[in-house]
C-alpha cells in the first residue's frame, strides 16, 4: 500500500513538476510606449498584435524555438525596432518616433545585440566590431546572424573562417546553413573569369539556363522589384536592350524576390520583355549565392565566348562597350 502511495505521489509530483515547466516556456512583454493615440494598433510582425492604451502594451505568448528576432511595429512601418524574443519576462519602453533607442531588458540575447551595437557606436568601426563579437561569442544567435546578413559582402574566404569559429549548435541554427550554402555556392566569379551556369524558373514555371545564351552577348542582370535604383534604371536598360537586340545582345534578369505577384507585376510595369528568372528566395537566391551579390543592381557582361568581360555597366557605359564588341 506504501508503495502504491509512494507511486502516485511521485507521479503527481513529476506532472506538477511539467507542467509547471511548460507554463514557464513563455514570453510576456510588458511595453511603455509614449506619444501614441489610445487604441494605436501594435504588432508583432507575423505573431500578434494589439493596442495601445494610455501609453501602455502587453502580449504574452510561447515561442517554439529558444529565441527569434522579431519586429514590433506600427500600422504604418513608421515606428519598428527589431529584437529578440525569448520565452521570459520582456520590457520594451520607447518614444513615438524613437524606437531605435527603445530599452528593452529581460532579453539575454538582445542584451548581446545592444552589447554589439555599444560596442559600434563607440568605435564607429562595423566591420571590427563584428568580427571582434562573433570571435568572443561563437555560441551566440547574433553572430550567426550577423555572419549571414553580411556573408556576401565580407566575401567567401573570409566567411568561412568566421564560420569555423562558430559553434556547433549555432552551425545548425538556419542562419549557419545559410552562411554554409554561400560558402558552399559562391564561386569568387571575377571579370575575366569563365560564367557559371545556373537553372532558374522563368514567370511562366519553366527552367530557364544561363548556357540558353551561349553565342549571344548577355548581360547577366541582378535586380529585385523591391529595389529603388532597380527600377529607376529599368527605362533605360529598355532602350539599350531594345537598341542592340537585334545584334546579337540578350538580357537574362534575375530577380532577389519572394513575392512572385510582385515580381511579374513589376517586370510587366517595367516592360522588361527579356527573360527573368527568380527560385523566390529573396537575397539567398542560388544564382545571387554563386556570383556573391551583395547590392542592387548588380551585372556581369558576358561575350559570345562565356567570357565576363565587364562589371556593373551602366547607361552610356554599358552602350559603349556594346557598340565596341557588336562592331
Amino acid at each position: 500500500m506504501n508503495k502504491i502511495f509512494c507511486f502516485l505521489f511521485l507521479t503527481i509530483a513529476v506532472s506538477v513538476t511539467s507542467y509547471s515547466q511548460k507554463q514557464k516556456e513563455k514570453y510576456e512583454i510588458t511595453g511603455k510606449l509614449s506619444g501614441f493615440a489610445d487604441s494605436t494598433s501594435i504588432y508583432i510582425d507575423g505573431i500578434d498584435s494589439t493596442f495601445i492604451i494610455h501609453d501602455q502594451f502587453h502580449f504574452t505568448g510561447s515561442l517554439k524555438e529558444n529565441v527569434k528576432q522579431v519586429i514590433l511595429r506600427t500600422s504604418n512601418f513608421k515606428d519598428y525596432k527589431f529584437f529578440w524574443l525569448e520565452n521570459s519576462a520582456i520590457t520594451f519602453e520607447a518614444e513615438k518616433g524613437e524606437f531605435s533607442d527603445a530599452i528593452i531588458t529581460g532579453s539575454k540575447t538582445q542584451d548581446e545585440e545592444n552589447e554589439l551595437d555599444n560596442a559600434i557606436k563607440t568605435s564607429g568601426n562595423e566591420k571590427q566590431q563584428d568580427i571582434a563579437f562573433i570571435l568572443k561569442h561563437p555560441n551566440s544567435i547574433v553572430s550567426a546572424n550577423v555572419l549571414s546578413v553580411y556573408a556576401s559582402t565580407w566575401g567567401k574566404d573570409s566567411v568561412a573562417i568566421m564560420y569555423n569559429k562558430l559553434s556547433g549548435g549555432m552551425k545548425n541554427t538556419s542562419y549557419g546553413k545559410d552562411i554554409l550554402e554561400f560558402i558552399t555556392l559562391n564561386k569568387n566569379v571575377k571579370v575575366g573569369d569563365r560564367y557559371v551556369d545556373f537553372t532558374e524558373p522563368d514567370i511562366e514555371g519553366k527552367n530557364v539556363s544561363l548556357s540558353d545564351f551561349n553565342g549571344k552577348i548577355v548581360l547577366l542582370e541582378f535586380w529585385g522589384s523591391w529595389c529603388g535604383p532597380c527600377r529607376e534604371g529599368n527605362p533605360e536598360l529598355v532602350r539599350i536592350y531594345n537598341e542592340f537586340k537585334n545584334k546579337g545582345f540578350d538580357i537574362l534578369g534575375v530577380a532577389s524576390d519572394h513575392d512572385k505577384e510582385f515580381w511579374i507585376q513589376s517586370v510587366k510595369n517595367d516592360s522588361l520583355t527579356w527573360q527573368n528568372v527568380s527560385d523566390l528566395k529573396g537575397d539567398k537566391n542560388k544564382a545571387a549565392l554563386i556570383y556573391g551579390i551583395s547590392y542592387y543592381p548588380s551585372s556581369f557582361l558576358i561575350d559570345r565566348n562565356g567570357l565576363i568581360v565587364a562589371k556593373d555597366l551602366r547607361g552610356d557605359a554599358l552602350r559603349s562597350k556594346l557598340q565596341e564588341m557588336l562592331k
